[in-house]
């Protein structure tokens, strides 16, 4: 095996000898070094190959040679060389992050930022999305740079605002929606490291003076248990922003409970569209809906023909966006083409009557028994929402023939809960949406096909 790591000071990044032309990895933990080297990688001319520093070493490895990096840089305290377990001619750079506090990004990295609207790439970002299989999604400047501003268009910062980075840089949400929002507007950012507990970021909401906060649903559960808890001042806070998977009722409820004062709004999008496509905004925000779309996009609801359906009629998301992804590393991997110059998302949904996109599910995950489409997650939704439910899945039993649930409860209630479930779904499902068969399960955690652990 052939392993070729240097450690590279940050702060003066020299890319002479080393300087290849074209993908470069990049694995870190958020921080202002890791920022700094993407900066340097895009103004060199090289598209940032962005991996999840959570990922085991040898699958990055192995995502990186797929996309044909010759060199990553990698956070110092992350690189292991015995780990890797792979034979790769990549040439590895190790950084160090210096602070493991949440920290302003300063001034002279707001000054290296270039704006580019060329369509030559920018990032690879890896994703498993729902189908399991990491894929890498390649994205131009102008892709990431067009969705940015469209962003910024109904996000509408002000110089003074400070937002708040609590995912990984690695995903097409905080690099678009986040980094590159600030960096246009010249807005505060805060980075600091994702895998710390909600009082970290709850209490440098106040002493960042921190006003927008973007979250996935399980961080805003999370976030909103603590607020309810403890004791903290987020009177600066003025809008949370969710995305990332759907969020149920259960926690639309808890999070505005929590933060009754705050502007809560849903955002809807894919990677493949660099990721943004709709919005909430005050005006579109009257349900848990994903609100509208977003400037210079276009959603459409069909049919498997490609029928564009009516109002409150569920069916396949299509989506016309300026800011679609160039292809797959690995080949032409996309959904069926439905209608010519629109991008079939894979996800189903529908609009109400405020026009506002609601997202059910995915096309994958629909249930058909007795040629009635069932789609599990509203099931979940419903299930999850009666009070004693901690977590639950809705699948198709083995037989096939049936739906089972499996489901986690709070233990402080002695006795089975499983005959005032199945009353409570039959108020409120239809008949054939109900499970036969309702599983207790002990643990939370979810396997890899999306089931409950006993």
């Amino acid at each position: 095996m052939c392993y070729i790591y240097a450690q590279l000071p940050i702060t003066c990044l020299n890319w002479g000898d080393a300087k290849i032309m074209g993908r470069v990895g990049l694995i870190g933990e958020n921080s202002i070094e890791y920022i700094n080297i993407l900066l340097d990688i895009w103004n060199n001319g090289d598209c940032a190959v962005l991996i999840d520093w959570r990922i085991p070493h040898q699958t990055a490895c192995e995502m990186m040679d797929e996309a044909g990096v010759e060199k990553c840089y990698i956070e110092k305290k992350i690189f292991n060389k015995k780990s890797l377990g792979v034979q790769t001619k990549i040439m590895f750079y190790t950084f160090e992050r210096m602070s493991n506090s949440a920290n302003l990004l300063p001034e002279t990295l707001y000054a290296k930022f270039k704006e580019n609207y060329s369509k030559s790439e920018a990032i690879i970002i890896y994703s498993s999305g729902t189908t399991g299989r990491s894929k890498g999604i390649i994205l131009s400047h102008y892709a990431i740079n067009t969705n940015a501003d469209a962003i910024i268009d109904y996000m509408n910062p002000k110089k003074d605002d400070c937002i708040y980075i609590a995912r990984s840089i690695s995903h097409s949400s905080t690099i678009t929606g986040e980094l590159l929002v600030a960096l246009k507007t010249d807005m505060k950012l805060v980075v600091a490291p994702v895998i710390v507990p909600p009082r970290f970021v709850l209490r440098n909401i106040e002493k960042l003076g921190v006003t927008i906060l973007c979250l996935n649903p399980a961080l805003l559960s999370m976030y909103a248990e603590e607020f309810l808890n403890g004791s903290y001042n987020t009177s600066l806070l003025k809008v949370i922003y969710v995305s990332g998977s759907i969020l149920s009722d259960k926690i639309y409820r808890l999070a505005h409970k929590a933060f009754n004062k705050i502007q809560i709004y849903n955002v809807y999008g894919l990677s493949e569209t660099s990721p943004r496509v709709t919005a909430q905004r005050k005006d579109c925000s009257k349900s848990n809906s994903v609100g509208k779309p977003i400037k210079n996009i276009k959603v459409m609801i069909v049919d498997e023909k490609g029928n564009e359906l009516s109002q409150g009629e569920k069916g396949i998301v299509l989506i016309k966006s300026p800011s679609l992804f160039c292809g797959y590393v690995c080949g032409d991997d996309k959904l069926p083409l439905i209608r010519e110059g629109w991008y079939n998302s894979g996800d189903v949904g529908y609009f109400d009557k405020n026009e506002e996109l609601h997202i059910v599910g995915r096309i994958d995950d629909v249930i058909i028994i007795e040629s009635h489409k069932i789609y599990p997650t509203e099931v979940e939704q419903v299930i999850s929402s009666y009070p004693s439910i901690i977590d639950c899945v809705v699948k198709l039993s083995a037989c096939k023939g049936s739906l089972i649930c499996e489901y986690t409860y709070k233990q402080d209630y002695e006795n089975s809960i499983e005959s005032e479930l199945r009353m409570w779904c039959l108020n409120k499902l239809i008949i054939h949406e109900i499970p036969k068969n309702f599983i207790e399960v002990v643990h939370v955690l979810r396997d890899q096909k999306g089931g409950l652990v006993r």
